[in-house]
């Protein structure tokens, strides 16, 4: 997560602002829902695994969304210039948050002995996967607001 969160500052950065990482980590995250979507049927169409279904189909989405991003930040040209830094962090922050979540998700589906349920159980895996830090925040100002409580699943 580190080395993607570096990689997307630096390119922040370079580009000229943070605009190139802002895309490039919303297509992310997209190309991981959509993945997750449709993994199940394309597993079953092509008589497959479904970790090897959202491996490809992982692959392929997130190519699609950096070709997307490049495209929108030559349009936009998106920058706040002095916050540019820091806003690239958060942006790879997202995106490596989105590939931590991919890889685990496709580890813990493609292996068949007990090592998944080891990894999936460890504190990290459990906030990658489950995003539990985000849940409570959303919980609390949820009730917050409202004061009464949400179910968020």
């Amino acid at each position: 997560m580190a080395l993607v969160t570096f990689i997307q500052t630096i390119r922040g950065i370079r580009a000229g602002g943070f605009g190139l990482p802002l895309f490039e980590a919303a297509g992310v995250v997209v190309a991981a829902a959509a993945a997750t979507s449709f993994a199940r049927g394309l597993a079953g169409a092509l008589h497959s695994r479904e970790s090897t279904a959202m491996f490809v189909l992982f692959i392929a989405f997130s190519f699609a969304a950096f070709v997307v991003a490049r495209w929108l930040f030559a349009l936009t040209a998106l920058t706040f210039h002095s916050f540019d830094g820091i806003l690239s962090v958060s942006c790879g922050l997202v995106m490596a948050w989105a590939v931590a979540h991919m890889f685990l998700k496709i580890m813990i589906g493609s292996a068949d002995s007990e090592s998944p349920d080891v990894v999936a159980n460890s504190p990290v895996a459990r906030e990658v996967l489950q995003f539990r830090t985000w849940n409570a925040l959303l919980r609390l100002l949820f009730k917050a607001k409202t004061g009464q409580d949400m179910d968020l699943g």
